[in-house]
């Protein structure tokens, strides 16, 4: 260990003076190319550390007693790639076989976590998930790491080693809040499939109401779901049981619902207790337009019946323009649009009506959290790929860090381990040879051999 400190010592001074002197004799360099040599140095030294310490780790097992009870070298010097943040680390280590019935492995992999067949570090690929959300899958891939090439492909894999992120269980309160009225606001993103076809990305969130900061309006303690849903109510059930974990329910006086009338937003009724709907007037304008864009001049009465909540005269304006239209395509246009704020009059009534109604910016938030990502560039989905990037979207918007991507990546291969260990147990009552060995909790053979150093702080980390 000591080697290769000084080693580092001696290339990373060599480097600096180079540079130093480029820029005062040759005037060749300056700090940005310093920082990059530095850099450099930096991760070939993180990679002559992990080498280092796994080889060594590997040393230490094949020495000790505990180590020749149970296993029996099979093969030396097996050679195992690892990409890191730091670049490919390549190191070898020894295979050993059980002398009773837990099969061949690898103990020093078994020690430090590494997997049979694993390419990658857990935290470059929580890495890799969490540089996804604003990049394409390729330059995802370039950024992670930049000595090391990685495909398109393997940004993909990760994601799907993901699975499937559950919203409602991030940022859970430790008490239920106690509060009269709760804000859920609903609407869509189009997006393109590989297939050529369209298809949509529901994105519901809940807020508190609103606050000023700086001078800002914002919206208060707000939570996102986000995925294509083709059961609704699966949706709706994610969002009732996070009101339900986080909030008394009983003291809510009124839930308040707004959306465009999307069918799958007005589903939300039926799920919400003590629900409104409360139509987005964003929706609302875009008709408003739609009826009077050959007669400018009515726009301003159809909102002033819109606003004063009086249906009459809001039909009298909608005759008064039909009157004067001849094309009938401009007709049927008219006829829509009369039609949806008639279907839609009691989401309008009730901002005149509940002092406490906010207007909807859902629209905003479909464009901050999924269209930047998912439809403002053409690009074409899967539709297992769209609902992961729209969850990972909103995993994002409610405060999901590297840190809790590595818990989930890192669960998910417990889980699978756990599976792995119950099937080995099912094989063996059979009488059948295990396909894996038994996962070790620690090794007892880093209790002897070299202690000093470096692995005196291995050996409080494996116990």
């Amino acid at each position: 260990m000591n080697t290769i400190i000084q080693q580092f010592q001696e290339n990373i001074m060599s480097e600096v003076k180079k540079e130093v002197e480029k820029v005062f004799l040759q005037g060749e360099s300056d700090i940005s190319q310093l920082i990059h040599t530095v850099d450099k140095n930096l991760k070939d030294l993180g990679r002559d550390i992990i080498k280092y310490v796994l080889e060594e780790s590997d040393t230490v097992i094949k020495d000790s007693l505990e180590r020749k009870i149970d296993w029996v070298v099979h093969k030396k010097d097996a050679k195992k790639s690892l990409i890191t943040e730091f670049g490919q680390v390549d190191y070898k280590r020894t295979y050993y076989k059980s002398k009773s019935s837990k099969g061949y492995t690898y103990l020093v992999d078994d020690q430090f976590g590494i997997e049979r067949y694993q390419r990658i570090d857990k935290g470059l690929s929580a890495k890799i998930v969490e540089l996804s959300r604003e990049h394409s899958y390729q330059k995802s891939a370039d950024l992670a790491v930049k000595s090391v090439k990685l495909s398109r492909q393997t940004v993909k894999n990760k994601i799907r080693e993901l699975g499937e992120i559950d919203n409602k269980d991030i940022n859970k309160n430790e008490k239920k809040k106690s509060i009269k009225r709760l804000y859920v606001e609903a609407d869509e993103d189009h997006i393109a499939l590989q297939n050529g076809k369209n298809t949509i990305v529901k994105l519901v969130y809940i807020q508190e109401g609103k606050k000023i900061t700086n001078n800002r309006t914002k919206l208060k303690n707000t939570h996102y779901f986000s995925g294509l849903y083709k059961d609704t109510e699966e949706l709706w059930l994610e969002v009732i049981d996070y009101i339900n974990d986080n909030y008394e329910l009983d003291e809510i006086e009124t839930i308040y619902l707004a959306g465009d009338g999307a069918t799958w937003i007005m589903e939300g009724l039926n799920w919400l207790p003590k629900s409104r709907y409360v139509l987005d007037r964003y929706h609302l304008n875009k008709y408003v337009i739609q009826a009077t864009g050959h007669m400018p001049d009515m726009r301003p009465e159809l909102w002033h019946g819109i606003n004063e909540c009086d249906f009459d005269y809001v039909k009298k304006v909608f005759q008064e323009i039909m009157s004067y239209t001849e094309k009938d395509t401009k007709k049927e246009a008219i006829k829509e649009s009369y039609k949806y704020i008639l279907s839609h009059w009691g989401g309008i009534e009730i901002y005149s009506k509940d002092p406490y109604v906010l207007g909807c910016s859902a629209e905003g938030h479909v464009s901050h959290v999924l269209s930047n990502r998912m439809s403002s560039r053409p690009m074409g989905w899967s539709k297992k790929g769209a609902d992961q990037m729209a969850r990972l979207r909103a995993f994002k918007y409610n405060g999901g860090t590297r840190k809790k991507l590595y818990q989930i990546l890192n669960r998910k291969k417990e889980i699978q381990k756990l599976n792995i260990k119950t099937q080995k147990i099912l094989e063996r009552s059979k009488g059948k040879k295990p396909l894996y060995p038994e996962a070790k909790e620690t090794m007892p053979a880093l209790q002897r051999g070299k202690v000093d150093g470096i692995f005196s702080a291995i050996k409080s980390l494996a116990f």
